[in-house]
Formats: structure tokens, C-alpha cells, sequence
């Protein structure tokens, strides 16, 4: 009996030694388990994380683009309104100074010098109201007979209408103000 006793002792020992083997390589199995799926998860996390950031980044890259090109054009429209408003000073400053010499004594001066410019000996003129008079006493001054007619030109000058050769001239200081804008315009690179 002591010997059974003996033996079963040995049994239990060998099995309770079997057993925590057995339980010490599961342990280590769940252990390693556990790992591989932690740092399966941090990988993924990590890979979702730096999805999320690159997309974050893209999109505060596209805000500041976005905000930059909103500010450049708000700069361009800015500066366009501020040259639009000195082109507009500029030629309304011309325009008053265009008046004023239409009031002055070179104002007929400058209409026969115009006139002398061009072929009129077949063809009428085409004045504002307001200078009847003076362009009475020009057409008398330059020995011309030339028929007129009235014309709504603002500033002065005239027009002149070749029947002979189809042609028309259009020596209004209306129409030297306006080619000067355009130029002026084009070539300073005013555009507005």
C-alpha cells in the first residue's frame, strides 16, 4: 500500500508537472497571441493614424492655398478699384481741362488747323449746336462754303463727311478723349 501510495504520488506529480507545462506554454501562446495582436492593432492604428493626418494636412495644405489665392485676388481687385479710380480721376481731369479749352480763344484755332488736315472740298460737316456760331465764323475765315449738320458731340471738334469718296472723318475731341483712355489703358496695362 505504501508503494501504490508511492506511485500515485509520482502520477500526480508527473501529471501536475505535465499540466503546468502545458498551462505555462499556453500562457506563453496567449501571451504571444496577445502581442501579435497588439502590434497588429498598433499597426493598424498607427497606418489609420497617418492616413488621418495626411488627409488633415492635405486639407490644411488646400486651406492655406485657398486662403492665399483668396487674398491675392481680393489684392488684385483692390488694386483694380484703386486704378480705376485714378484712371478715372485722370481722365475726368482731362475732360475738365478739354472743357475749358473749348471755351478758350485757341478752341477756333484748333478747328481750322484740323480742318486744314483734311481734303474738304466735297462733303458737309458734322458740329455740335453750340459751336454754330464759331464754326460760322471758321468756315468764313478759311473761305469755305461746306454745308453742316448737327451732331451730339459732348466735348467739341467735329466730323467731316467725304461724298466724293465714301469716306467719314471723326475729329471730335469726344472721340481723341476716349482713343486716349483706350490707349492709355492698353499700354500702361490699366486694365480694368
Amino acid at each position: 500500500m505504501a508503494d501504490e501510495k508511492e506511485i500515485i504520488n509520482i502520477i500526480t506529480d508527473d501529471v501536475n508537472d505535465q499540466a503546468a507545462l502545458v498551462i505555462d506554454q499556453i500562457q506563453k501562446e496567449v501571451t504571444l497571441s496577445k502581442e501579435d495582436q497588439i502590434a497588429y492593432f498598433k499597426l493598424g492604428l498607427k497606418k489609420e493614424t497617418d492616413t488621418y493626418l495626411e488627409k488633415e494636412l492635405n486639407e490644411l495644405r488646400v486651406f492655406a492655398v485657398t486662403q492665399s489665392s483668396q487674398a491675392k485676388l481680393q489684392t488684385k481687385r483692390d488694386l483694380l478699384t484703386l486704378r480705376s479710380e485714378l484712371v478715372d480721376r485722370l481722365f475726368e481731369d482731362v475732360l475738365n481741362e478739354l472743357k475749358a479749352f473749348v471755351e478758350s480763344d485757341k478752341y477756333s484755332e484748333y478747328l481750322k488747323t484740323k480742318i486744314k488736315e483734311i481734303d474738304v472740298s466735297n462733303g458737309y460737316f458734322r458740329i455740335r449746336q453750340k459751336d454754330e456760331e464759331l464754326f460760322k465764323v471758321v468756315l468764313k475765315e478759311l473761305k469755305l462754303t461746306n454745308k453742316y449738320e448737327f451732331k451730339p458731340i459732348m466735348i467739341g471738334g467735329f466730323g467731316f463727311v467725304d461724298t466724293k469718296n465714301n469716306l467719314e472723318y471723326d475729329l471730335t475731341l469726344d472721340n481723341s478723349l476716349k482713343e486716349q483712355k483706350d490707349w492709355f489703358q492698353r499700354e500702361s496695362k490699366f486694365t480694368i
